[in-house]
Formats: C-alpha cells, structure tokens, sequence
C-alpha cells in the first residue's frame, strides 16, 4: 500500500462505525473486530474527513484553526492518515 502525499483525496471508509464521546471519536472497524480512540485533534480531522478531501487542502485548513508550524502539520496529518489506513479506517485515492 502506497504511503499517503499531499495530493492523495482521503475520506472516511463508510462502514466504519463511529460515535462521539464526551468530545473525542471512537470507532470500530466492523470486518476486523477491532476499536479505536481519537484524542480531541484527531477527533476533529476524523469530523472534517465526511467527504473526499485533498490532504494539502486538509494542511492549510488546519494551519488556519491550530495556528502551527505548516510542515509540522503536515508531516503528523501524513502519519495519521496512513495509521488510519493501515486499519482499514480510511480511504485514499492516490494522485495520478
């Protein structure tokens, strides 16, 4: 599986099942059985992920709301997203 750029399009993988709670994001992934917790960021970019979303696009609408450092940013929505990946959370459609 190739890793995730800054110009892949991601988006949540519909039949994982998700809820809020007391303002962070659990989820499961129905097929493997397994859960999963977000801490109140990645609960927030899990929220902005209901549609397809290119991830530099994701960067600067993040650099906007947390006011970091952009490559910082960057780097750690890279890695989150290919965790999620990896656990069959999220989908990614690689550019051409």
């Amino acid at each position: 599986m190739p890793s995730i750029t800054p110009q892949s399009r991601v988006w949540r993988k519909p039949d994982v099942l998700a809820a809020d709670v007391n303002g962070e994001v659990v989820m499961m992934n129905a097929a493997l059985g397994e859960y999963y917790g977000l801490n109140p960021v990645a609960s927030d970019i899990w929220r902005r992920l209901d549609r397809p979303t290119v991830v530099a696009d994701m960067v600067r609408d993040l650099v906007d709301s947390y006011e970091g450092d952009p490559a910082v940013i960057e780097a750690d929505l890279l890695s989150l997203f290919d965790g999620l990946q990896a656990k069959g959370l999220l989908v990614a459609e690689m550019p051409l």
